[in-house]
């Protein structure tokens, strides 16, 4: 039996979890955890997941999506903000007859032992609860006019949801790239200290989403490139950190965050010869010691 169902990506992103494996442009219907069902058109294979299900991004046929919900949203909220103004304003309408508001108007106390002391109390509580109840409903539309707001601010945002965030992550990137690079070459410009600082978060960021982009939404091709730009750029890392190790090896270095590490850092590169007995290492940072003769030359080829 066929099974393929909504499972959550990353945010704002829901996949689609099937037991069978589906081809790019295939149309396939998911099911809520609702029971509700839609068309929906494949995109691009993400993996699998644990428990040996086929993940893939897909996209609504009906043409449903982030921008769509917020406008529904919207129109849903601004439609409950009309309904309690319209109950606030019943509610202040009917607090009292004219008669009554005629009789209130003039002040008269409740008199204790009156043939009118009830009736007088109850009309007193029967404004009261009116006005009580229009104030609420108006509470409650102000509060739903503002949900609505939020939405409405959110009817035009691209996020990953979209194929269209393919190029708008591109062009994201390009622009902190550029902004980032403008702050490293104008120090001016900078607002505070840690302007630079951000700019390469920014960057960080985006270049994280069009990764994400790329991965949902790119064509095999593009795919096929993060795939080896990824795989070049784990190559180049275990490069740098194996290039490291070995320069520090090569000028006597180890590391030791308590005494026993040091005893037996120590005691090796007496061993290999890079120290005689009793001479001297020094600590440069983060539990990192070289032999204090090579400490100067260390530091002007790091």
């Amino acid at each position: 039996m066929e099974t393929n169902i909504y499972t959550k990506f990353c945010a704002n992103v829901f996949a689609a979890k099937c037991n069978n494996k589906h081809e790019k442009g295939e149309v396939i219907i998911l099911t809520t955890k609702h029971g509700q069902e839609h068309e929906n058109e494949v995109h691009n294979f993400l993996g699998k997941s644990r428990d040996g299900y086929f993940i893939y991004s897909i996209t609504r046929c009906d043409g449903f999506n982030a921008q769509k919900r917020a406008i529904k949203k919207t129109e849903m909220l601004q439609g409950y903000a009309s309904n309690a103004f319209k109950r606030s304003e019943e509610a202040y309408n009917s607090r009292a007859s004219k008669t009554e508001l005629e009789f209130m108007r003039l002040g008269e106390p409740i008199k204790i032992g009156h043939h009118s002391e009830n009736r007088h109390r109850k009309l007193y509580e029967k404004y009261d609860n009116k006005m009580r109840k229009s104030i609420e409903e108006r509470e409650k539309a102000l509060q739903y006019n503002k949900r609505a707001e939020y939405w409405e601010g959110k009817a035009d945002n691209v996020n990953l949801s979209m194929p269209e965030s393919l190029e708008f992550y591109k062009f994201k990137l390009e622009e902190a790239k550029k902004k980032h690079q403008y702050l490293k070459d104008n120090p001016n410009a900078r607002e505070h200290s840690l302007s630079l600082t951000y700019s390469k978060k920014s960057v960080n960021e985006a270049v994280k989403n069009l990764n994400l982009a790329v991965t949902l939404w790119g064509s095999d091709e593009d795919v096929n490139q993060l795939s080896n730009e990824k795989k070049e750029e784990a190559e180049t890392q275990a490069e740098n950190t194996k290039s490291k190790k070995d320069f520090i090896s090569e000028n006597g270095g180890f590391f030791a965050f308590n005494n026993e590490q040091f005893k037996e850092g120590y005691k090796k590169i007496l061993e290999l010869g890079y120290i005689e007995e009793g001479e001297k290492v020094t600590h440069i940072k983060a539990g990192l010691y070289i032999p204090s003769k090579n400490v100067k030359e260390f530091i002007k080829n790091l």
